[in-house]
Parts: C-alpha cells; sequence; structure tokens
C-alpha cells in the first residue's frame, strides 16, 4: 500500500539535494581556453555582487553633484537594507543568549542532582565541579555583554525603522496630511537619521563596563 511512496519520497530527496547544490537562477557562462563552461551563481555570490553594487552607487552619488532628493531617496531604499541587517544581528545576539540560558537552566538542574549523588563518588564530584562552572561562566558572559538587551533594542530599531518605510510608502500616520514627497522624504529621513543615533548609543552605553554603565544610568 506504501510502496508507491518510497519512490516518490526517494526522488523529492535526490531533487531536493540536486538543486541545493545547483541552486536555480541565470547560468553563467565562462571560457576557460577552448572549453566553455556553464554554472550558477550561489546565494553569497549574489550578495557579494549586490553588495558592491550598492556601494559603487554610494560612490557615485558621492562624487557627482546630485539633488538632495536623489539622496533622500536613496537614503530611503538603503534603510530597509538596514531592517534586514538589523535584524540579521538581533538574531545572533538571541541564539547567543539561548544558548547560554539554556546552559545555565539544564546546568543547574544538573549540578543540583549530581550533588545530591556525589557524597562518595568522587567522578560525580568533578562532573558537579565542570557543571557549575559551565553555569558560572554562562551567567557572567550574560551579565557582562547584555546578549538579551542588544537583542531587543536591535529588533527594536528594526521593527521602528520598517514602520517607518511602510507608513511613507503608503502615506500614513505622520505622513498622511504631507502631500509633497519631498517633504515626506525629509521627514522620513530626518525620522530614521534619530532612530540609528539612539541606536547607535544604546550600542555604545552597552559596552561599557557595568560600573561606568551604572553611572550613566
Amino acid at each position: 500500500m506504501y510502496l508507491p511512496a518510497v519512490p516518490i519520497a526517494i526522488s523529492f530527496c535526490v531533487a531536493s539535494l540536486y538543486l541545493k547544490r545547483n541552486p536555480g537562477g541565470r547560468l553563467q557562462r565562462v571560457e576557460e581556453g577552448e572549453e566553455e563552461k556553464k554554472f550558477r551563481l550561489s546565494e553569497g555570490d549574489l550578495e557579494l555582487r549586490l553588495a558592491r553594487q550598492r556601494d559603487t552607487r554610494k560612490l557615485l552619488i558621492a562624487s557627482a553633484e546630485v539633488s538632495t532628493k536623489v539622496r533622500r531617496i536613496t537614503y530611503k531604499e538603503d534603510a530597509y537594507n538596514d531592517v534586514d541587517q538589523l535584524r540579521g544581528e538581533s538574531k545572533g545576539y538571541r541564539r547567543v543568549n539561548n544558548l547560554l540560558q539554556g546552559v545555565i537552566i539544564i546546568g543547574s538542574l544538573a549540578a543540583t542532582g549530581t550533588a545530591g549523588i556525589s557524597a562518595d563518588t568522587g567522578v560525580l564530584r568533578w562532573v558537579t565541579f565542570g557543571v557549575t562552572f559551565a553555569v558560572g561562566i554562562s551567567s557572567g558572559f550574560m551579565g557582562y555583554f547584555k546578549y538579551k538587551e542588544r537583542s531587543f533594542y536591535l529588533q527594536q530599531t528594526a521593527d521602528a525603522i520598517e514602520q517607518e518605510w511602510e507608513a511613507v510608502e503608503i502615506g500614513v500616520g505622520r505622513y498622511k496630511r504631507i502631500d509633497d514627497e519631498e517633504e515626506a522624504l525629509a521627514e522620513f529621513v530626518e525620522e530614521v537619521h534619530r532612530l540609528k543615533s539612539e541606536q547607535k548609543k544604546r550600542q555604545q552605553n552597552l559596552e561599557q563596563p557595568p560600573e561606568a554603565r551604572n553611572t550613566n544610568e
């Protein structure tokens, strides 16, 4: 009854592996001597090319005499890329925080359990010591580097910039009564700049030692 599903499942696995090794996209041709090879760019290569094009655009805008409106439009388009970057950094800090938090929770329970049965076993005493040491290191790293706070502030800034981007696109919120496009762009650039500046200040505050951090607060 289930025999027909086996070759179908195998074919899906083979197809997924093939597409993983040979992702879709436009074929690129490279001539090596007398031979011509065809291949598709990987996701990393595409991101690298896109980053280079963005840098080239920034250099052209910086070197050429363009209007303020064009600069603001460019800033607006780059703002959405900043959202992806901020969320990527937030996700990285959140993973580290969750990992360390898991070590603390599991390690604390394991240390309590092994401590109760390690009275006459030397090996379990060393296990208890190692687990307690790992819990202490994880707790110290979380308290000093503030991974949770870093992740929260990055995500908060990314959500705020995305909200502003969507608001100026469809003309809602503070942009509801602004009919002039240049005025709306100026308002958007000013608000996004403020959000980025606040994020940098929070980041600098978190990177300070705990003593200086408490003094500033």
